[in-house]
């Protein structure tokens, strides 16, 4: 069965999209609770909460950057296959088949599993520059490059 790389690309946008929704959602239950936050008799307990509501929005803006990022990097990938592991390529090996844009791990989807993983991960990075045929050795297991899409 081959794999259709665009439909995963379109599914991986899919789920980050909604990523960055539930942070958006996630920002406005912050943001509410710093602007609704009423000081009590109790002021340190009052200035404690406002703090961690602070840092969780701090957190919740860092995370939006970077599915922000992430939405921005699989826009870019190509669907068509290349010669040599890059940017964008789905690699079909004899352990798992990994998909070169962004850093999630694992997605079932459908039947099908795939590694989705960054250039600058470790296995990314002994990927990269590989072609078909070609072998890559990975905690200790032997990794054949079978096809390129």
């Amino acid at each position: 069965m081959k794999i259709d790389k665009s439909r995963w690309i379109q599914e991986i946008t899919l789920r980050t999209e909604a990523r960055l929704n539930e942070i958006l959602a996630a920002m406005e239950l912050a943001n509410d609770s710093l602007v609704n936050d009423t000081k009590s008799s109790m002021g340190d307990k009052y200035e404690t909460s406002r703090e961690m509501a602070q840092q969780e929005l701090t957190r919740l803006q860092q995370q939006l950057k970077q599915v922000e990022n992430d939405l921005a990097t699989l826009q870019l990938l190509p669907t068509e296959s290349n010669n040599i592991v890059a940017m964008g390529s789905l690699v079909v090996t004899n352990q798992f088949n990994y998909l070169i844009s962004i850093s999630i791990g694992q997605v079932k989807f459908e039947e099908e599993v795939l590694m989705v993983i960054s250039k600058e991960s470790p296995i990314g990075k002994l990927l990269l520059g590989k072609s078909r045929g070609d072998q890559i050795t990975f905690n200790g297991n032997e990794i054949n490059i079978i096809d390129l899409l």
